[in-house]
């Protein structure tokens, strides 16, 4: 059983017939049997069966094939002992690419699946003497939104001279904490990794200078001393942290509050973890920190 296709191509009548041209090279070399197709005059219906696939067929022969449903001037009609009577094409045209398979009955290969293609309408010429049934209608195609929500806006902080460095916790914003006072919320940040099970460690990260950066490296000087589920807690100490900063600061408090619903961003090159590293893919966690901290906020003052 020869499996064929067919691309049939359905358009309104033209005033004048022509002779049916051989479409040669639409024949498959390994099979005899010609390409096929006729002409229905009632809606000028033209078939077109070949084995070979439409998306391999050549320009010409589509070109052909499309020239059969436009059909300006004819020489000659197919058949006169059966006039027509036909109007003006506008060239409504819709293409119907199936498969035909050889032994099939009329019936099923009405019934068989269909890919129908529309060509767009061509302006000019007489219009038909009577009413005609309306091409099928084109498929729409439903066009996205042009109201997609705009970027959310995001805010960088870590240099000094750039804005928002209090957000950082280098910022000389003092902290209290339990009746001691803190230099930075650095301090009181490096001091949690002693302070439960080492507590002279932790005072000593309080004491040992004004500057955040000498927190830091002593911290890390005593890094064996560090608890051992520092990792399991860091990110909730962080929130502890900012936020007796925050809520002890009035002027930072409302700075944070002031950025609305903007994601906030360290945009240090050095730390992946709390910022967004050299790679800028960083987990960013004093950001979401700080993010989280601005919902509580605002939803203590409603």
């Amino acid at each position: 059983m020869q499996s064929r296709k067919t691309i049939t191509i359905v358009t309104s009548p033209t005033t004048k017939n022509k002779p049916l041209p051989n479409i040669g090279s639409l024949n498959s070399p390994t099979v005899m049997q010609a390409s096929l197709y006729r002409v229905e005059e009632r809606s000028r219906t033209i078939y077109v069966s070949s084995d070979i696939d439409p998306s391999q067929w050549d320009t010409h022969s589509l070109n052909t094939i499309f020239s059969l449903a436009e059909a300006p001037d004819y020489d000659r009609e197919i058949s006169s002992e059966q006039p027509v009577r036909r109007t003006q094409s506008y060239t409504d045209t819709q293409v119907i690419i199936s498969e035909d398979v050889s032994d099939r009955s009329d019936e099923s290969r009405v019934t068989s699946p269909r890919i129908s293609v529309y060509r767009p309408r061509r302006s000019g010429g007489k219009t038909a003497s009577s009413p005609s049934t309306p091409p099928p209608a084109l498929p729409r195609r439903v066009s996205p939104s042009n109201s997609a929500p705009a970027a959310r806006q995001r805010i960088l902080f870590y240099h000094k001279d750039d804005p928002h460095y209090g957000f950082t916790n280098f910022s000389a914003h003092p902290v209290i904490y339990n009746g001691k006072k803190y230099p930075t919320s650095e301090h009181l940040f490096q001091s949690f990794k002693f302070q439960k099970h080492r507590p002279n460690l932790a005072e000593h990260i309080r004491t040992c200078s004004e500057r955040p950066s000498v927190a830091f490296s002593e911290a890390r000087r005593f890094q064996p001393e560090i608890r051992p589920d520092w990792k399991q807690v860091n990110i909730e100490k962080m929130d502890e942290t900012l936020f007796h900063k925050f809520t002890q600061h009035a002027a930072l408090r409302d700075e944070l509050l002031a950025t609305g619903d903007a994601e906030l961003v360290e945009d240090s090159d050095k730390d992946a973890f709390w910022g967004v590293g050299a790679d800028r893919r960083g987990r960013n966690e004093l950001g979401k920190c700080l993010e989280r901290l601005r919902s509580k906020l605002r939803g203590d003052l409603c």
